[in-house]
């Protein structure tokens, strides 16, 4: 039996709905299934994620692997561990890929042969709050301001310095040479980007191969997340933190800038957000000091 040209490696954590919606996406890509293989790593969930997963997993369909809870870093780590594919593509639980996904994915490394990653585009579905378009917008900047000396958007394709974490690939050697050691929950792949570039090695930016990415966030999943970034802000360096330059606005400013990106949301769903932001900065706080 041949190896895949493709290892699609999805981490997961408790979110047994949006992880079957990730699956059933990539189960009607237009390409050969012999060619690509489907890992799921379970980081800790609760039974009810397994139970899920498990029909899959018996039929065929996937593979699934459980570990203790870890992190993301760990649980991509464990399924590049257990791949077969030459090419490791890595896709969040919350993303659903159209189904061109991994043929567009297919004609980059052929058109580019000595591409050592490419990235894709990420969108936006239909339901989102104003913690969710807030994070679309912090997501879509993020890029921007990191390939600006390349000279490229979100929009744009090119070779990149960073591209998105939820939706990305490389060749499985190059992976492996640069592999972070930690087993934080975030900033593996910002720390991987970051090698890469030390070494003067670009990937190709694809916005074509886009996933839609649920940005719909509860207060209790902002909190995990801060708490989350702020544990693993400690293994990066100082001044290698991938933080956004700050701005000091005026509470009117902030305001209107809230508005204006997420348009849609009611005055008393930014008022909402408004007033529990403070409690993300704590849980982000309280993490970095664990």
């Amino acid at each position: 039996m041949k190896n895949p040209q493709f290892s699609v490696i999805v981490t997961t954590h408790n979110r047994p709905a949006l992880v079957t919606r990730c699956i059933e996406s990539l189960l009607t890509q237009n390409f050969p299934s012999d060619d690509f293989e489907i890992i799921i790593v379970d980081d800790g969930s609760r039974h009810r994620t397994g139970k899920i997963l498990m029909p899959y997993h018996q039929s065929g369909l996937i593979r699934y692997l459980r570990q203790s809870q870890q992190g993301w870093g760990a649980a991509r780590a464990n399924g590049v561990r257990h791949s077969r594919g030459e090419i490791m593509v890595f896709l969040d639980d919350d993303c659903q890929a159209p189904p061109d996904w991994l043929a567009t994915y297919a004609a980059v490394y052929e058109r580019l042969a000595s591409v050592v990653g490419v990235g894709g585009g990420l969108r936006h579905g239909d339901k989102m709050n104003v913690a969710g378009w807030k994070q679309y917008h912090g997501h879509m900047a993020y890029f921007d301001r990191l390939n600006a000396p390349l000279g490229i958007t979100n929009t744009q394709a090119g070779q990149a310095w960073f591209t998105f974490g939820g939706n990305r690939s490389f060749r499985k050697d190059v992976w492996l040479a640069v592999q972070p050691k930690s087993k934080d929950w975030y900033f593996d792949d910002y720390s991987i980007d970051r090698r890469l570039r030390e070494q003067g090695v670009l990937i190709y930016y694809e916005p074509a191969a886009w996933v839609e990415h649920y940005y719909f966030l509860s207060l209790a999943q902002r909190l995990r997340s801060a708490y989350r970034y702020g544990r693993s802000e400690k293994s990066l360096d100082r001044d290698a933190q991938p933080n956004a330059p700050t701005t000091r606005l005026g509470l009117r400013k902030r305001w209107r800038r809230m508005k204006s990106e997420a348009p849609e949301a009611s005055n008393w769903a930014h008022v909402w957000y408004a007033i529990t932001q403070p409690l993300t900065w704590v849980a982000r706080r309280w993490g970095r000091l664990r």
